[in-house]
């Protein structure tokens, strides 16, 4: 769409035939071909990150090939755009970007372009959208210094209302959610954060589950209390570490005033603060534990 809009205005003069289908581009010779895609900021689903990593259907990065990323680093994607570099090279490709020659083609409006426009529409309000507070701001300098009147340029944060009502707008202290949505599975929105945050804890360190049969009269164990470790340390290798936990859950339950009935809740809690705590110091890791108190 670019190329063809570049072409009516005169911007671009070819031949008819030098634009060719995406799937012609092995029936020629390597060196007359140049491929325009997208994904120089290392974006997932991009053609060129769908490139690098071979999932590209008419695409493949031969040895010798070259890869210009024609625009600059957006701050925060340093790391993803490192990694499909890195990709690219691992295949045999040569990398040239704007840091080692002017090949940048930045697709933001210059100052004159922004003052050309408000010149052409002469809106009756100018509300300068997508990017950081300190990049809408610089923007409105520029329609000030165009001669827009100051009163009439609106910069808000993301989710504030501005509300138009008889040709005045103004900017209110409303703010409405504009937080990420999570999708999981068939739910939208509907994954509280504290389900989150427990996901985070168990990519994080793990979780251990130790399961405990007591006898709900005296709440003394009927047998060994069972550990299981998943995404925490691998059992067989320690055993050492499991049996100091199993001793300290048999120590918790055993503290009990055998004449008093038991206490569920309060046995589970204290089996995960003290646990907790013992993992800790032995590991410095802080799996999640589950204990489970099973009464007969």
């Amino acid at each position: 769409t670019n190329v063809e809009i570049a072409r009516k205005m005169g911007y671009i003069k070819h031949h008819p035939h030098t634009l060719i289908d995406i799937a012609q581009v092995n029936h020629l010779p390597d060196d007359k071909v140049i491929i325009l895609c997208t994904g120089a900021q290392g974006e997932e689903q991009a053609v060129l990150m769908r490139i690098a990593n071979s999932e590209h259907k008419s695409v493949q990065i031969k040895p010798g090939d070259t890869i210009i990323f024609s625009s600059s680093v957006v701050p925060g994607n340093e790391r993803t755009i490192s990694r499909l570099k890195d990709t690219l090279v691992k295949k045999g490709a040569e990398i040239i970007h704007y840091q080692m020659m002017d090949v940048h083609a930045g697709g933001h409006a210059k100052n004159d372009d922004i003052k050309l426009i408000l010149s052409l529409l002469k809106p009756k309000y100018y509300i300068p959208i997508e990017g950081s507070q300190y990049m809408l701001r610089e923007n409105a300098k520029v329609a000030e210094a165009a001669g827009f009147p100051k009163e009439k340029v609106i910069i808000s944060t993301n989710g504030q209302v501005i509300e138009f009502e008889k040709g005045r707008a103004v900017l209110t202290n409303e703010i409405l959610p504009t937080d990420y949505v999570f999708v999981d599975g068939l739910g939208v929105g509907d994954v509280s954060d504290i389900v989150l945050r427990d996901r985070k804890v168990l990519a994080r360190d793990g979780m251990v589950v130790i399961i405990a049969t007591v006898l709900s009269k005296t709440g003394a164990l009927t047998g060994s209390p069972d550990i299981i470790s998943r995404g925490f340390v691998y059992l067989k290798e320690n055993k050492k570490l499991i049996e100091d936990m199993r001793e300290r859950v048999r120590r918790i339950i055993r503290d009990k005033d055998p004449k008093s009935p038991l206490d569920n809740m309060y046995t589970r809690n204290r089996i995960r603060n003290e646990i907790g705590e013992f993992l800790f110091k032995k590991t410095e890791r802080r799996p999640m534990v589950l204990p489970v108190v099973i009464e007969v």
